[in-house]
């Protein structure tokens, strides 16, 4: 068995304070048919699933809405722009999380880890999302881990302490994932 990676209790609120932010976050922007560039017309909301989080609380879902719009010339349904990778179960801060730790560890030992953290993943979800054919990760070494630019910024916008000692710099001029995920990659 391998040997548990030590996570700082500082990296544990920051990460858990940035997915708690998105819990009821609704995405509802689409300006054009990703398919053919027709123009869309709303049709509904669902709601997804961004992440499985346990803290103080307990175990929660923390889930998202996302408008869904109808293509009046192809008659495609289509979603807003919003944090997820196509085919996947969880948002896209999530999934880069995983997809950068499994570069260092096992899926096992990523599932421990990021339950150390207050997400919950099990070993198959992630070594799926390690096989994914991801755009390159931005991350920075934050307490010893690789940490997507992705989970920074959910933080950030959280008002997370650790993250605000952090220089804006470093989180600037780094290419951003989530919102613009799902439209990129349907493209």
């Amino acid at each position: 068995m391998t040997r548990p990676i030590p996570v700082a209790p500082m990296m544990v609120d920051m990460v858990r304070a940035g997915i708690s932010a998105q819990d009821g976050a609704v995405y509802s922007s689409l300006d054009r048919c990703p398919g053919c560039g027709g123009s869309v017309r709303p049709y509904d909301f669902r709601d997804k699933r961004f992440a499985k989080l346990r803290d103080s609380r307990g175990v929660r879902d923390i889930r998202v809405r996302v408008k869904r719009f109808r293509c009046s010339a192809c008659d495609q349904l289509c979603y807003a722009e919003s944090p997820f990778y196509p085919g996947t179960r969880h948002g896209a801060p999530v999934v880069e999380l995983a997809a950068a730790l499994s570069e260092q560890m096992p899926p096992g030992q990523v599932s421990r880890t990021l339950a150390r953290l207050g997400l919950l993943l099990d070993r198959a979800t992630i070594r799926s999302y390690a096989r994914l054919p991801l755009p390159p990760i931005a991350t920075l070494r934050l307490f010893g881990l690789p940490v997507p630019v992705s989970i920074l910024r959910l933080s950030s916008d959280a008002g997370s302490v650790a993250v605000s000692a952090l220089d804006p710099a470093a989180l600037s001029g780094v290419s951003p994932s989530g919102t613009m995920v799902q439209q990129r990659n349907q493209r």
